[in-house]
């Protein structure tokens, strides 16, 4: 909140000659109270429109009925007024409502318009029947379209019969009234919009068909279908779309070939009905459209994983036939929609299609090629474990990560050697991790016991990637001090009390990584103050400095006696953490009472100075 004197300050800057200034004082007074808004709504005059536009989001942050209040009038104003008037009360939401409630009564129609679109936009309104009235009553049809529209979105279920005589009104509030059928899906509409289809509007009867599909009602089907036959192919698509959309596809001459079209041409949202309806009639002549255009995703689009979801969904209904693996054998297929047909058959488990993957395993596609290791782990056989055996030797890193993980969550015994050789030849860390990964899932006590012969890099991986007690406790006397730092930053996960007895020896370590990794193990099991004794005077700044931390997180009452000498430490940063601990503990008052109002550390100081001024 800004201080009085600097509100006068930024106020009176408004008025400097400088634009700059004055959109420097608008975005100031953003932080202001009510005596700012005057000002401002004076500013949205300003020639400059950076100051306009400062002013608005001031005004906006601001908010509260007195904004509202003052920002109805600008209602009255020019476009750009007018439109910023709108933009602040939408903004400011419910505070407006009560404000908008007295202009459904003016004399400007436009003015009518707007209250009624606002209450709309803001999505709330406590006096709906007030809409109900000018659906029913208003003489204006812009007003009247408003209200339908609003009665939609605030989904007000008394207003239905409104909306179902507004369907007899002029062709605009017509449209309007069909939306708002549309979002309330209430059946008891369907008999009211049917009878549209009897319309001479043309792009009435295309709205309404478009209405009964969103309802979802089945009474409407038959009707839809009847008017297949002579329907022309603008409004036999239509129909096609509300059928989909309704559950029920007709199995008609046509039909298919029109959903494939609608997919080919249509944008996503008529792409997923068009699938929808695809699935139901399993027409299998669209699987190489539909993986063409699903192929053409791009992966960073947010909508996509929803949108390959669906396809997958679609193809997977057409079931194991031969129809995709076809299609991976096609040579103009692209690679994103192979790697789609290879995911649905993994998802499928078609054991036919096996010899399919495997031939993939011998082209030149990546992405494919690690699709098809992945596709193969739901068919397990001989002769797909042995393709996946190989595959572990296979050029590309992608490819042998993929199998490696395949074969661990298969669990395969005869593997074990060949990924134990492996580990000696591989180049990728991620890969080598995986493969660690997959011996642990195969057979981590036979891993266990040959821990002696494999290299410190790998026994480290093994330390950051077993749960085992046994391999932890083992591996957390090791000579070499990654080895043992990995086995210590995990031995947390031991419940059985060898887990701190060694994380508390370990605290006598000669290596400080090693004492700094056995401080934060314990800091996560919660313990007490005299677990850190020795830590606290570590000679390694990072001990203390964590030890610190532990005890403030442990929320432990003991605590505070044990971090008060280390507000007088040497280092800067084990001071700070030592005052933070305290504050944590529930102690300000052992920090405010220090010395530390005059350390040598300006950092150390502001912080002292911040928690003084929060606890007067």
């Amino acid at each position: 909140m800004i201080p009085d004197e600097e509100l006068s300050k930024q106020v009176q800057m408004l008025t400097d000659p400088d634009p700059s200034v004055r959109r420097a004082a608008a975005e100031a007074l953003g932080d202001s109270d009510e005596r700012a808004i005057y000002p401002l709504i004076k500013a949205l005059h300003d020639e400059n429109t950076g100051v306009q536009d400062a002013a608005m989001r001031s005004l906006t942050a601001i908010g509260g009925e007195v904004t509202a209040y003052m920002a109805i009038p600008l209602l009255r104003e020019g476009p750009f007024l007018r439109n910023t008037a709108r933009i602040i009360l939408r903004q400011i939401g419910r505070h407006s409502v009560p404000l908008l409630r007295p202009l459904f009564a003016d004399k400007d129609d436009d003015i009518r318009t707007f209250a009624v679109d606002l209450v709309a936009d803001i999505g709330w309104c406590d006096y709906p029947q007030d809409i109900v009235r000018l659906l029913e009553t208003d003489p204006n049809q812009n007003t009247r379209t408003a209200a339908a529209r609003a009665l939609g979105l605030l989904d007000y279920r008394e207003g239905l019969p409104a909306l179902l005589a507004a369907l007899k009104d002029n062709e605009w509030v017509c449209f309007s009234a069909l939306e708002s059928l549309a979002l309330m899906r209430d059946e008891s509409s369907v008999d009211a919009v049917l009878a549209l289809l009897g319309n001479p509007s043309e792009t009435l009867r295309y709205a309404a068909i478009e209405t009964l599909g969103k309802i979802g009602s089945r009474r409407s089907s038959d009707m839809l279908i009847a008017r297949l036959p002579k329907a022309s192919d603008m409004e036999k698509t239509s129909l096609i779309r509300s059928l989909v959309q309704i559950g029920v596809t007709p199995a008609m001459a046509e039909v298919a070939d029109l959903l494939v079209e609608m997919y080919r041409s249509g944008d996503w949202d008529d792409r997923l009905i068009a699938l929808t309806g695809l699935r139901d009639l399993k027409y299998g002549r669209a699987v190489p459209t539909i993986l063409d255009i699903a192929g053409s995703l791009e992966p960073s689009d947010p909508d996509s994983e929803e949108r390959l979801a669906a396809v997958k969904t679609a193809l997977a209904k057409f079931g194991c036939g031969p129809l995709l693996s076809e299609f991976i054998n096609d040579p103009e297929a692209g690679f994103r929609s192979q790697v789609i047909a290879v995911e649905v058959i993994g998802q499928l488990r078609c054991a036919d299609a096996v010899p399919t993957l495997i031939k993939i395993l011998e082209g030149d596609l990546r992405e494919v090629r690690r699709a098809a290791v992945l596709a193969l782990a739901g068919m397990p056989g001989e002769e797909t474990l042995r393709v996946l055996r190989k595959c572990v030797d296979d050029r590309d890193g992608h490819v042998r990560n993929a199998a490696l993980s395949v074969l661990g969550r298969m669990r395969d015994q005869d593997s074990f050697d060949h990924l134990l050789r492996h580990l000696d030849v591989e180049n990728y860390k991620d890969v080598l991790e995986v493969n660690v990964q997959a011996l642990l899932q195969i057979d981590s006590r036979r891993l266990f016991a040959g821990l002696a012969a494999l290299a410190p890099a790998i026994r480290e991986i093994i330390a950051r990637s077993t749960s085992d007690a046994d391999m932890l406790l083992t591996l957390s006397q090791e000579q070499d001090v990654n080895v043992r730092v990995a086995a210590l930053s995990n031995l947390n996960r031991v419940q059985d009390g060898r887990g701190q007895q060694r994380l508390t020896e370990a605290l006598g370590d000669s290596d400080p990584e090693v004492r700094k990794t056995a401080v934060i193990a314990l800091g996560s099991m919660n313990l007490g103050p005299a677990t850190y004794k020795k830590a606290l005077a570590d000679t390694d700044m990072w001990v203390r400095l964590y030890a610190v931390r532990a005890l403030g997180d442990s929320m432990n009452p003991d605590a505070a006696k044990a971090v008060i000498p280390l507000l007088y430490d040497r280092e800067p940063p084990v001071v700070l953490s030592a005052i933070d601990a305290l504050v944590q503990l529930g102690n300000s008052e052992a920090v405010t009472l220090s010395a530390l109002q005059n350390h040598a550390n300006e950092q150390v100081r502001e912080r002292i100075a911040q928690i003084m001024e929060q606890t007067c």
